[in-house]
């Protein structure tokens, strides 16, 4: 690096506890990383994800749980800042059109739907059982703008005791690349199929294993994912203009005081 006094580090510790020693960072910054929850509230009635919740309860849960995660990360990001310090997140956002990452309006198939209706498809085949379905969570809640808000609009709160000044909030909808890569060049619909499914397993893989029954193997359980995201593939490469996954984020700025 050509820059003087900047130095380069990696911390394996939670972003839900303090990273570094108290005022010793001048500028954070974090994308896509909060909307991940410390714990799951509850599990998810018929659905994986979010954005399929119909139980008015467990959506409550979730927001709590999310407020509660929030106010926890800033916290100890206040903590980490020095006086002056700043903040620059990019984090995913539910808009005020409901559009979340993999579910926005412009594309016709969701990618988290689609996930959850081959698990579903799982189960009537008799491949899953219907409690594995049920602990098939992501545990994951999407904050809308005034979510991300909330914890500056009390003086008294303590992020506001701890320093912390909002300062900016814009949204953006970031387009599918692998998408619109299709859409400009077409090709080999199998090969684009296997990148886009590809980026989609990266943020999934982990939550199907963990549905799974630890009464199987972990080659059993390897088997059936992999059978998911196989067949994923083959759908979208029979219709690769009807999927994708645009990005829905927030770009924050947040400032600690002098």
């Amino acid at each position: 690096m050509d820059f003087q006094n900047v130095f380069v580090m990696a911390c394996g510790t939670n972003f839900y506890s303090q990273c570094v020693p108290s005022n010793t960072v001048h500028l954070v910054f974090s994308a896509s990383s909060a909307h991940w929850l410390r714990k799951k509230p509850c599990d998810i009635t018929g659905a994986l994800h979010q954005s399929m919740m119909t139980d008015q309860k467990e959506k409550e849960m979730f927001a709590k749980q999310a407020e509660k995660d929030w106010e926890l990360f800033l916290l100890n990001r206040a903590e980490e800042l020095v006086p002056g310090g700043s903040m620059i997140l990019i984090q995913s956002l539910c808009d005020e059109e409901g559009q979340l990452f993999g579910h926005t309006k412009c594309t016709k198939v969701s990618a988290m739907k689609q996930i959850c209706s081959l698990w579903e498809e799982f189960v009537q085949e008799g491949r899953i059982t219907q409690e594995e379905f049920n602990h098939t969570n992501f545990t994951a809640y999407f904050r809308t703008v005034e979510e991300f808000k909330k914890p500056f609009n009390d003086p008294d709160s303590p992020v506001k005791r701890k320093g912390l000044e909002f300062v900016s909030i814009e949204k953006h909808v970031i387009p599918c690349a692998h998408k619109e890569r299709w859409m400009r060049e077409k090709g080999d619909p199998k090969e684009h199929a296997k990148r886009y499914v590809a980026s989609i397993r990266t943020s999934s893989n982990a939550t199907l294993i963990s549905g799974l029954s630890d009464s199987r193997s972990s080659e059993e359980k390897s088997k059936i994912v992999d059978d998911l995201y196989r067949i994923f593939e083959s759908l979208v490469a029979k219709n690769p203009e009807d999927h994708g996954a645009d990005f829905v984020e927030a770009y924050i700025v947040i400032r600690k005081g002098q």
